[in-house]
């Protein structure tokens, strides 16, 4: 009997060794590289083999890849398994790759896109030494509390709720060592992301404008053929409402405990988290709450 089963697709990641050897290895991977590169007039396989970190890690590079990771992992997977895809969803980034997959934009779009959105943080948060920070250990409401008990709960800007024990938000890293006192009563351990910028919060508001403004699909965007569910825990097929959801997402606090719970209660077979997972995975292996077991799938190691 076939199974039910939910994609999950990743969030954005430092991308390390073996994310750039198995992108060089995977046969799909290349021919999706190329149109990357054509789409974009980057070398796709030239900075994957040639590249140093500053250039694998740019985000107008990292993040088209992962999407395209997402999309070829996903279509080698589902023809590996027994599974109907019941509904599909992704951590920040990876809502436009789960998206892609199912039918609402062509790759070409979805590259592009994520390109214009990573280009427009840049252009506002260069130089400004805001970052996104992963916060453990402690839950959100008890971190702001004690930060509104030391007068700096104006410095961080609380990006999403991962589960009852981490929380992602976002600050400039030279106020870090002013919040540690608070951080340091409220039980919370973190770590500042590299290569990355603020996410999902108030900090947004002009990225989200700009943003508004400038994006246009080359092709039209079409109704989804399988439900994504969103940053707000509810599933949709609408072309209209993913276009919309993708442009409010900047300033709507992520609520991927709330995504993980809806999973949950449909009850399915099988969850797979797909590559790049570890992030993904280890925020569900870490939640008290979560009774999911996720499954890693996505772009082979070997073909």
């Amino acid at each position: 009997m076939t199974a039910t089963g939910v994609y999950i697709f990743p969030s954005q990641v430092y991308l390390d060794a073996d994310v750039r050897q198995r992108c060089l290895d995977s046969r799909p991977m290349r021919l999706a590289l190329d149109l990357a590169s054509d789409t974009l007039a980057i070398d796709f396989r030239g900075v994957l083999r040639d590249g140093d970190e500053d250039q694998l890690n740019d985000p107008r590079f990292r993040r088209p890849l992962i999407n395209l990771m997402g999309v070829v992992g996903y279509q080698q997977d589902v023809r590996r398994r027994d599974v109907q895809p019941v509904c599909v969803t992704g951590m920040s980034l990876g809502f436009i790759s789960a998206a892609a997959a199912v039918g609402w934009v062509s790759l070409e779009d979805m590259v592009r896109m994520s390109h214009t959105m990573a280009a427009i943080e840049i252009d506002v948060f260069e130089g400004t030494d805001y970052v996104s920070v992963f916060f453990y250990n402690g839950d959100h409401e008890a971190v702001f509390r004690e930060l509104r008990a030391h007068g700096v709960d104006h410095l961080l800007h609380l990006s999403g709720h991962v589960s009852s024990n981490q929380f992602l938000a976002a600050c400039r890293t030279s106020d870090l060592d002013a919040m540690k006192p608070a951080l340091m009563k409220a039980g919370a351990l973190y770590k500042p992301i590299p290569f990355s910028y603020p996410g999902h919060c108030d900090l947004m508001d002009g990225v989200r404008k700009t943003f508004a403004d400038e994006w246009h699909f080359n092709d039209p965007c079409r109704n989804l053929d399988i439900p994504l569910i969103s940053h707000d825990a509810r599933p949709y097929t609408s072309g209209a409402a993913i276009t919309r959801l993708a442009v409010e997402q900047y300033t709507t606090i992520l609520d991927w405990s709330g995504i993980l719970r809806y999973i949950e209660g449909l009850g399915l077979d099988t969850h797979i988290v797909l590559e790049p997972s570890a992030f993904v995975v280890k925020s569900m292996q870490l939640d008290p709450e979560c009774g999911i077991e996720p499954e890693t799938g996505g772009v082979a190691r070997v073909e």
